[in-house]
């Protein structure tokens, strides 16, 4: 075939899973908007790297940078909010750092045909893997998840912290003033977490984050 076909999965711990054919989705050639925005994208990345400077924190600390700079308020981890978040969340960190706790399941599933009876087989397959991996013991595999709100009239907002992966996550919804703010915020957030002179050294995982997360 001259144009590629590709397949994407959007899948959550306990959500219906979507498959999304895209037929011609690729062909090998970028348009002049792709190239463009790559264009922005790389000067405007530079220009990030070159306004970093040492100043890394913790979790805790970025918690803490949240809570009393930001106005948010922590969820408690028995609130039902906390807790759906925090299962679809080890779950997916799971299958992503210790898959092979799954066992016959470490494996992601393969659609084999994409008619009706592939595509429900998939997603048995699929339902079976996330299955398998909330039977997995806390004690084998955990996170340390935080979950953090603010809310006003016109804006929604919640950043999620995960401390043992280093994780951080941001969302919102609300008018389009708000979501400017919140945008603000979110690299306010980025910023103030930082990096260390050695991540910025070495290029570490944590740096390119930080910097890609401020380049979006």
């Amino acid at each position: 075939m001259k144009r590629a076909e590709s397949v994407t999965i959007t899948n959550g711990a306990d959500g219906p899973t979507s498959v999304f054919f895209l037929k011609n989705a690729h062909d090998g050639r970028r348009s002049f908007r792709q190239k463009w925005r790559k264009y922005v994208y790389d000067r405007k990345k530079k220009k990030i790297e070159r306004s970093i400077r040492v100043g890394g924190h913790s979790m805790e600390e970025v918690a803490d940078y949240v809570k009393n700079v930001l106005g948010c308020t922590e969820l408690d981890r028995a609130a039902k909010a906390y807790r759906t978040e925090y299962r679809e969340m080890r779950t997916s960190f799971l299958m992503q750092y210790a898959p092979e706790l799954l066992g016959d399941h470490a494996e992601y599933p393969r659609l084999k045909s994409r008619d009706a009876e592939g595509l429900k087989q998939f997603q048995k397959e699929i339902e079976r893997r996330q299955n398998a991996a909330e039977a997995v013991p806390a004690e084998l595999f955990d996170i340390d998840l935080r979950i953090l709100e603010r809310k006003e009239a016109d804006l929604t907002m919640q950043v999620r912290l995960e401390s043992r992966y280093r994780y951080i996550g941001m969302s919102a919804s609300g008018s389009k003033k708000k979501m400017k703010k919140f945008r603000k915020w979110e690299k306010a957030i980025w910023r103030y977490y930082g990096v260390t002179q050695e991540d910025i050294d070495q290029k570490t995982d944590r740096y390119r984050e930080v910097v890609r997360a401020l380049a979006r």
